[in-house]
């Protein structure tokens, strides 16, 4: 919540300044040319970077360079939330889709403007039609071979994995022929794969490995010699159905049993949630120190890795 406690919490815990977050007095948002100005370039570079936030109302401290000083408010009546966005709107090329400006009130008519700006998806120019950067504190122009690779973001799919855990009740046929719970393992658990692209390009071609902890996978919970981790290869690939089976049997067997095409990469559209696979994993599996790793390729983007405690995954 940006609000005036964000604020004074920034303050109190003298939260620095970083590549991701920028301190601005009021007077850094003036209505003259060079102010004007200066914001389009703070703003693009900070979208041409990773993202961030501006927050024009907190200048820096005195005797601290980076650090908060005292909450230094604008006068709304003289510099609105709309003229901001006019201005960023209409200085800023192409313009930053998902840019939000957050009003905290002070008192009154006294506002603090932060700036939640997004990582852009391509290269952003300021006013005087040059590209920037932020680095270490600094706005700097970029270079040719910086823009080109800045432009170059919308050319890969952002593929992302989510996981979700769901409990099964388990199974097993009794002396009497019916099904009863099992009372010595009475409920194992499906891990969920999802691919979430959240970009603007589909991804045609996924592929995962897992590295899971091998007495957390069903059917290993008891088994003492399986130790260690496997390896678990996912991808995006589906067979179609060509032909069922026939349902009719000859000397125990279908006559004609069920046949599907070759093996094909389904891609995954911009905006699309896909589930990849699902795994059935056991009781260990709530252990709160059994964790896995996983690593994604997703087409010509850089590969993207992460690890995850199961505990940690909604249920």
């Amino acid at each position: 919540m940006f609000d005036k406690a964000y604020l004074d919490q920034l303050i109190n815990d003298q939260v620095e300044e970083n590549p991701e977050l920028e301190y601005k007095a009021s007077a850094g948002l003036q209505k003259d040319d060079k102010k004007v100005m200066e914001m389009t370039k703070d703003v693009s570079a900070l979208a041409n970077s990773n993202g961030g936030i501006i927050i024009y109302g907190i200048g820096e401290d005195q005797m601290n360079r980076h650090l908060p000083g005292k909450i230094d408010p604008l006068d709304r009546k003289l510099v609105s939330k709309e003229w901001i966005e006019q201005v960023l709107n209409a200085k800023i090329r192409p313009r930053i889709h998902g840019l939000k400006i957050h009003v905290a009130v002070i008192d009154g008519d006294a506002v603090v403007y932060i700036l939640e700006v997004p990582k852009g998806d391509t290269a952003h120019q300021a006013e005087d039609k040059r590209y920037y950067r932020r680095h270490n504190f600094m706005v700097e122009p970029l270079f040719d071979h910086e823009i080109r690779d800045i432009m170059g973001r919308q050319k890969d799919a952002d593929v992302m994995l989510d996981f979700e855990i769901t409990r099964l009740a388990n199974y097993r046929q009794g002396s009497d022929g019916k099904q009863e719970l099992n009372d010595k393992e009475p409920y194992f658990y499906l891990l969920d794969v999802y691919a979430v692209n959240s970009g603007r390009i589909y991804a045609k071609y996924v592929n995962v490995v897992l590295t899971l902890p091998k007495r957390c996978i069903k059917g290993n919970a008891y088994d003492l010699n399986n130790q260690g981790t496997e390896d678990i290869q996912i991808n995006n690939t589906v067979r179609d159905l060509v032909e069922p089976d026939s349902g009719r049997y000859y000397q125990g067997h279908i006559a004609k049993p069920t046949q599907y095409g070759p093996a094909r990469y389904e891609p995954i559209l911009p905006g699309v949630r896909k589930k990849l696979k699902s795994i059935l994993i056991n009781e260990y599996s709530r252990d709160p120190e059994n964790e896995f790793s996983w690593t994604l390729f997703a087409d010509n983007a850089v590969p993207k890795t992460g690890t995850l405690e199961f505990s940690e995954i909604k249920r």
